[in-house]
């Protein structure tokens, strides 16, 4: 049997689908692991257990298929940093896009005076999660660390070296490091000076559709199967949900969350706001990421609440409660921020409560928070044109609730996919595109959640509510 495989390497898990030339689903795998944070700003994980569920994940599928893909293609996580020796092996966990470390070496750099020309080489906002900060952060406090590295990689370039013995990196990845001009698809050498590190200690840059050959005799027993270097879960899902132009926003709402459409030209905010990462010739990937999306509703969930009921029933809670909560107003920064406030020390508020407010309400408070951010994030955007759509993607796309709120928040149509799984889909897109162009697939048939367009002056005020007190509270956190 013929079958290709896309692979989405997540913070939470990695997910792998094999589909036949057909384009048809027929076997998908995921395998989950936990991140250490073992001080309170610090998230890391092993590399070797996320090595070895990319490994069951593909050896799941061959045997449930009893044959060897023909491709495999990937998508990653972004901003993972590990630390490599001369003999490959890892000299650090890998240190992941929510670790907060680096808060004070990223805070003195958006200080600095060249910050402005920084941001329009690299396209990326300054922020702690960059490997850029990761790196200078290690240079400050592990110099035993940092004086032995041979090389700085992601956990995608990782991985790819024990499948084909080679340092190589896509250019949306690269761009996610803080490390990359995205004007001449090169090593920013500022910016290698800004981390202390030369190019010869990082991965060779590559396009995304580059074919890579095996390594003879790789653990992951591959040697005729075709290896496509792939690129960004972010790049991928707007790949995936063929939200592939102008006119349509891709919305991921996991773990965390985020906003992202694909233009012909690089787009930059001057406020430092927004990020433009160069997906392959000519496409370039314009959005900003939060880092509070289904993890502050799963906090209330656990935490908050403790409720031990299902999950689903927990947010349907939400259902009945009237727009704007009754006049409570979330803002979600459970986790520190990104998108659209840039601040790591930001902290979560519930404002508003009183007596007449119950779980129910700070459930459906809770969701449009996560809602709100969003379309502050969307506002802010360089966009080329008003876009005419929405792809939803993500664990939380398969909520009707949260769905049809997000198209009324907008007032776009909301497109969703059955799966969710946009980013391991995209890779495979991306790698048939690749290695097998004669093959084509018809885009999926999704489910349209159109706008209710009386309740548009609502959500409006709701988030008028929203945006002041985000305002007001953000300068004190």
């Amino acid at each position: 049997m013929q079958y290709y495989v896309g692979i989405d390497i997540g913070t939470g898990s990695t997910k792998a689908l094999a589909f036949d030339a057909t384009g048809q689903l027929l076997a998908k795998e995921q395998i989950s692991y936990a991140t250490s944070q073992t001080k309170n700003v610090w998230a890391e994980q092993d590399p070797n257990i996320v090595l070895a569920a990319v490994k069951a994940c593909l050896a799941s599928l061959i045997k449930t298929l009893n044959a060897l893909p023909e491709l495999i293609s990937f998508s990653t996580a972004m901003h993972s940093l590990l630390v490599v020796g001369a003999d490959g092996k890892p000299l650090t966990a890998s240190i992941i896009w929510s670790d907060n470390r680096a808060a004070a070496i990223a805070q003195a750099f958006r200080e600095g005076a060249n910050i402005q020309n920084w941001y329009q080489q690299s396209g990326v906002p300054m922020h702690a999660m960059l490997p850029l900060c990761k790196i200078k952060w290690l240079q400050e406090n592990q110099p035993q660390v940092f004086a032995t590295a041979c090389k700085f990689v992601g956990i995608k370039e990782y991985i790819l070296f024990q499948l084909t013995g080679s340092w190589v990196v896509d250019h949306a990845v690269a761009a996610a490091m803080g490390l990359l001009n995205i004007h001449t698809l090169d090593w920013n050498e500022e910016a290698l000076a800004m981390a202390g590190i030369s190019r010869q200690q990082l991965p060779e840059i590559r396009d995304a559709q580059t074919i890579l050959p095996a390594l003879e005799g790789n653990s992951f027993s591959l040697i005729a199967t075709k290896i496509v270097l792939g690129s960004s879960d972010g790049a991928m899902a707007n790949l995936g949900s063929h939200a592939v132009d102008a006119t349509t926003l891709a919305i991921t709402i996991g773990t965390s969350a985020a906003v992202r459409i694909i233009q012909d030209q690089i787009h930059l905010d001057a406020s430092m706001r927004s990020f433009c990462y160069p997906i392959t010739q000519g496409q370039y990937l314009v959005g900003g990421a939060s880092n509070n999306g289904a993890q502050l509703l799963e906090w209330m969930q656990t935490k908050l609440f403790e409720y031990s009921g299902a999950t689903k029933d927990f947010f349907e809670q939400a259902n009945p409660i009237p727009i704007g909560s009754a006049g409570l107003t979330v803002l979600p920064y459970l986790c520190g921020e990104r998108a659209p406030i840039w601040k790591e020390g930001a902290k979560a508020v519930f404002f508003g409560m009183g007596p007449q407010h119950g779980q129910a309400h700070l459930v459906r408070a809770g969701m449009e928070a996560v809602l709100y951010n969003l379309y502050a994030i969307a506002q802010l955007l360089p966009l080329k044109q008003h876009p005419k759509k929405i792809m939803a993607s993500g664990g939380c796309s398969q909520n009707q609730t949260w769905m049809q709120m997000l198209a009324n928040l907008f007032q776009l149509p909301v497109e969703v996919n059955d799966d969710g799984d946009a980013s391991a889909r995209g890779a495979l897109l991306l790698g048939m595109q690749a290695a097998f162009p004669n093959i084509q697939w018809e885009p999926p048939v999704n489910q349209v959640l159109q706008p209710i367009a009386v309740v548009a002056e609502e959500y409006q005020q709701a988030f008028q509510r929203f945006e002041q007190l985000s305002r007001s509270l953000v300068p004190f956190m």
